[in-house]
């Protein structure tokens, strides 16, 4: 299997099923890997693939240092005050779409401490009544988006200026441009204007 590069996997994403889709990322997840762990990172040596076959892990010949693919996960929280939810647009988004509060986790951090770290510090608002909503793999590269739903609890909407530029509480009638339908971002968003959360 041909492995895509992250703009043509992108592409790739609302076309193919999401079998072969899931195929094509888990592709580029491990030729990823395997390129970021030509070398020991512990002692410089260069790596070897694991001699067990059932083994998915780079092994170090010299110090037997194993390094295995790695996952990055990050957190997508739909917050909801009455019958809004909260949207943003960020300085990074490649294409001009509001989307929701994310971030990555922190070491030593869980998910829901994660949540509310970014709702603080990209809106300046304090969230509760978190709830699971789902998960996305998101191989670009090797991120785990974890969904939650979340209300509002205190505080006045403001941006962070810097990673997050424009923040809004949108209705179902107001709705801005939104990510496109393959997201969680557009799940999450697409189930809560059906009433669905």
């Amino acid at each position: 299997m041909a492995v895509l590069d992250d703009n043509a996997l992108r592409e790739m994403f609302p076309r193919v099923s999401r079998e072969e889709w899931l195929d094509l990322a888990r592709a580029r997840e491990l030729a990823h890997w395997t390129e970021t762990n030509r070398f020991c990172g512990k002692c410089g040596t260069a790596m070897v693939r694991h001699p067990d076959p059932a083994e998915r892990a780079m092994k170090c010949p010299a110090c037997g240092y194993l390094a295995y693919p790695h996952i990055t996960t990050a957190v997508i929280a739909l917050v909801r005050k009455g019958d809004r939810i909260l949207l943003q647009r960020n300085s990074h988004y490649r294409l001009p779409h509001w989307s929701l509060v994310a971030g990555f986790i922190d070491p030593a951090e869980t998910f829901e401490e994660a949540v509310r770290r970014e709702a603080r510090e990209e809106a300046s608002i304090e969230i509760g009544n978190l709830r699971y909503f789902g998960s996305q793999i998101w191989p670009f590269p090797s991120n785990l988006m974890v969904g939650f739903v979340a209300d509002w609890v205190s505080g006045e909407l403001k941006p962070d200026g810097e990673e997050v530029v424009a923040s809004g509480w949108f209705g179902r009638d107001d709705l801005p441009e939104l990510p496109r339908p393959v997201s969680i971002a557009r799940r999450m968003i697409d189930a809560w204007a059906a009433g669905a959360l």
